[in-house]
């Protein structure tokens, strides 16, 4: 009980003690003054930023204009040369690209031979080459092909031609050369029926 009543009264003599109220009211006014502080320089950051912002921002708006307009261009530039090269979406077919590739696929698998006919110096083949090899670059071709085409018809006669028109052959093993369009013919479904909807609309022509 004593114990208490001691502390009480220490505590009251503090409170009425003139330094530690000087004291108490130092340490606020240093915790306002740094309050203060803390809120004007966020403030003054806040001003800088936004100062920055609306010195920048005409410059980032007419960027972003000249960018979209640049893309805009470059769209209608793009969709021009589609139509110039006949690949628009209502003039192409869009399973040629997947029709050229299984048609690759097949003969890269077959095992055989790609060749030209002689045509001056007897007969035969000339330029032989292994199917393997033949379609890396005929890859090439037929992805512009599939750009000038615009039937699996078209596609088909131009994939089994050369630049110069001639007929590419095939040949497995020892059996004798096929124009390389009869043996697509033959062995690949999909370009069978489409040699025969080419050969229908000659017959008809004739």
């Amino acid at each position: 009980m004593d114990g208490a009543m001691n502390i009480e009264t220490t505590a009251s003599s503090a409170r009425k003690n003139p330094l530690f109220q000087w004291v108490c009211l130092g340490v606020a006014v240093v915790g306002l003054g740094l309050l203060g502080w803390m809120i004007n320089d966020l403030r003054l950051e806040l001003k800088s930023s936004a100062s920055i912002v609306n010195e920048k921002l005409p410059e980032i708006l007419e960027n972003t204009k000249k960018s979209t307009d640049t893309l805009a261009q470059l769209s209608d530039d793009i969709k021009q040369l589609r139509d110039l090269a006949g690949i628009s979406d209502q003039t192409r077919d869009r399973s040629l690209v997947a029709f050229a590739d299984n048609m690759l696929d097949a003969i890269e698998a077959s095992g055989g031979k790609i060749a030209l006919n002689k045509k001056f110096f007897g007969s035969g083949l000339k330029d032989i080459i292994d199917a393997k090899e033949w379609v890396v670059a005929a890859r090439k071709e037929a992805l512009l092909q599939t750009f000038r085409s615009k039937s699996k018809a078209e596609l088909l006669d131009r994939l089994c031609k050369n630049k110069y028109g001639s007929d590419w052959m095939f040949q497995s093993g020892d059996s004798e050369a096929l124009s390389l369009f009869d043996w697509l013919k033959q062995n690949h479904p999909d370009a069978k029926a489409v040699a025969a909807e080419i050969e229908a609309s000659d017959d008809t022509d004739q």
